[in-house]
């Protein structure tokens, strides 16, 4: 508790014997176990090895990177966010994480041909492994939903999360500078910090969540400050954090810039939720700022859909212009009566029919549900 509560970016904690790792305790799972009723008492003379995951991903250094790839795409996303364990013939180096992975994978870009695109393909498998488990906690859950991702490139900088509480949902999407390998590289950023605060902040606080997040994606790009060096990065991302209060029937929300749009089941105009104009990491988003919580009831028969600034900018039509909020609220209030899945292809087909011969411009993601 106390290595955690100092060192704030510790993920994970390797379990040695004699230099050998044993298993890893992961940072959010422990604390969230800890923060439960009489669980500090029942369990604080417990052995660290009562918290750990024994079976944490344990890969020799020497074993290569392609070894390492495949073998973090066998374990899904949780090498992806939970790191893994480097040894060095059996003896414990140090903790990896998926960031450093995807890194490694960027940097062989420098190489022929060949491995590039052996690379990218790489990072597209690791990038979908990470988004597999959100899209199978969606599944599960909800009985009316539609998620449509689409990378411009074999990778792309479009990201979503899902998670289920005792109590709701929370949904997060996430538009990160950059597309291809670049805009997985900051989708990689984003799912660190987002598990970082999730492990501060509960789920029906989004406007917490979109704060931390902002603070990590900062720290870590080195963006706290702005800078007169030209040289210096700005790259970020827009975000909306969605908590579904499934006891008190209430959609809360924090937004960062996304495009987010309401259809009440008594209403005849598609209405936005609200957002604030900072978006998450930049270097003139302020290390402190704070977003603002919205709250709307939900009625049965309610719809919400998210999408991405690659949706609305998309060039097409007779005048190369660009798709438009607008196009998109009509589109959802004269398919409203149909089934989310059927109005996601119907958004997508008025999509694809106004971009015609038109190149994609951005990854496209958009994120539906009817309560």
């Amino acid at each position: 508790m106390a290595l955690f509560s100092e060192h704030k970016t510790l993920i994970g904690l390797p379990v040695l014997e004699n230099s050998r790792p044993l298993g890893m305790i992961n940072r959010h799972i422990f604390l969230s176990q800890m923060s439960r009723p009489f669980f500090h008492e029942l369990y604080d003379q417990k052995s660290c090895i009562a918290f750990m995951d024994k079976t944490p991903l344990i890969v020799e250094a020497s074993a290569g990177l392609e070894y390492l790839a495949e073998r973090v795409i066998e374990t899904g996303d949780k090498a992806v966010t939970e790191g893994f364990i480097l040894t060095d013939e059996g003896h414990y180096l140090g903790i990896g994480l998926g960031i450093d992975l995807i890194k490694t994978v960027s940097d062989l870009q420098a190489k022929q041909h060949f491995q590039i695109m052996q690379s990218i393909e790489y990072a597209r498998v690791i990038q979908e492994s990470m988004l597999s488990r959100s899209r199978q906690g969606i599944e599960e859950s909800l009985k009316e939903w539609c998620l449509y991702w689409q990378p411009r490139d074999c990778v792309g900088g479009d990201i979503y999360a899902f998670q289920r509480d005792e109590n709701g949902w929370l949904v997060v999407i996430a538009d990160c500078t950059g597309h291809g390998v670049p805009g997985a590289f900051m989708t990689f950023i984003f799912a660190s910090a987002l598990e970082k605060a999730l492990s501060l902040a509960p789920a029906n606080e989004p406007e917490r969540l979109l704060a931390i997040v902002n603070r990590h994606i900062k720290q870590t790009l080195s963006q706290l400050h702005p800078s007169a060096d030209l040289n210096q990065s700005n790259d970020g991302c827009d975000a909306i954090a969605v908590y579904a209060d499934s006891v008190n029937a209430q959609l809360i929300w924090a937004n960062a810039r996304m495009h987010a749009f309401m259809l009440g089941t008594e209403d005849e105009e598609v209405s936005m939720l609200e957002s604030d104009r900072k978006g998450l990491g930049y270097t003139d988003t302020p290390a402190d700022q704070q977003w603002r919580r919205y709250q709307r009831p939900l009625q049965a028969g309610d719809q919400v859909m998210v999408v991405t600034d690659g949706v609305t900018d998309q060039i097409g039509g007779e005048r190369s212009i660009m798709f438009g909020k607008k196009r998109i609220q009509s589109l959802l209030l004269q398919n409203r009566t149909l089934p989310m899945s059927a109005l996601s292809g119907a958004l997508l087909e008025g999509l694809q029919a106004w971009q015609g011969k038109e190149a994609s411009r951005d990854d496209m993601t958009w994120f539906g549900f009817r309560w």
